[in-house]
């Protein structure tokens, strides 16, 4: 059937409403969205937590606590001037600012029972994993502008099995995984804001990095390189 030319000029501003009915709608769900991703997130890690702690004694020792452990005795103790055993001893290139940690806190609470150091280490550990999870949050947010995202690489981030496991009981990897993702998201506030406090705290997060693990250099060296840039550019 013909439309006359009244007819079509009427359907085709219906149309436009109907369109921009549609965009204010997708808009204010995106928002809303947003907005209960964000309070989500902080939700999700207080039931992780909480998850965690019910589940902290399912876990074991791994072979490398004993010398994680060992290598933050020595260098604690020579930090505080009790023995030199730290320049002889055969890991003393090995960063312990993280072992340093639940060893400090072990010697304060004056725990003596191995299975309730295991325990502490592996709680620190786990909470260190978690932080690095709201850091996955927060930059993916800030990467893309949407909080839902956010919430989807914290998901991502907590819910792997094998990351969920080894955020217990491996005091290397899971440490520099979660210090990473922290790193990252301070570079990337720093890029930002521009101000020399933002890089210096940024600086601060690629030290620890480094000092848990050597290849924390490489976004240290990715950092510098991009702050050249920016200077030239």
């Amino acid at each position: 059937m013909d439309c006359s030319g009244k007819d079509r000029h009427a359907l085709s501003w219906a149309g436009r409403g109907a369109v921009a009915g549609h965009a204010r709608l997708t808009s204010i769900y995106i928002a809303t969205v947003d907005v209960l991703a964000a309070r989500s997130a902080w939700l999700a890690c207080a039931l992780c937590a909480l998850a965690g702690w019910a589940v902290l004694d399912d876990y074991g020792v791994s072979i490398d606590e004993a010398v994680q452990r060992k290598t933050a005795q020595v260098t604690l103790d020579y930090v505080l001037g009790r023995d030199d055993a730290l320049l002889a001893y055969q890991d003393r290139r090995y960063g312990a600012v993280f072992e340093a940690l639940p060893l400090g806190a072990e010697r304060l609470l004056g725990l003596q029972d191995s299975r309730a150091i295991h325990l502490w280490r592996h709680g620190l550990t786990h909470l260190l994993f978690l932080a690095g999870g709201l850091a996955a949050a927060a930059l993916a947010c800030r990467l893309y502008g949407r909080r839902w995202l956010g919430l989807a690489a914290l998901g991502l981030f907590l819910l792997h099995p094998r990351l969920y496991a080894h955020s217990f009981f491996n005091s290397k990897d899971l440490p520099f995984l979660s210090l990473f993702m922290v790193a990252l998201w301070l570079a990337q506030r720093a890029f930002r804001r521009g101000t020399g406090g933002a890089f210096a705290l940024c600086g601060i997060g690629l030290g620890l990095l480094t000092n848990v693990r050597l290849m924390g250099v490489l976004p240290f060296a990715a950092v510098l390189a991009l702050r050249a840039c920016d200077g030239l550019w």
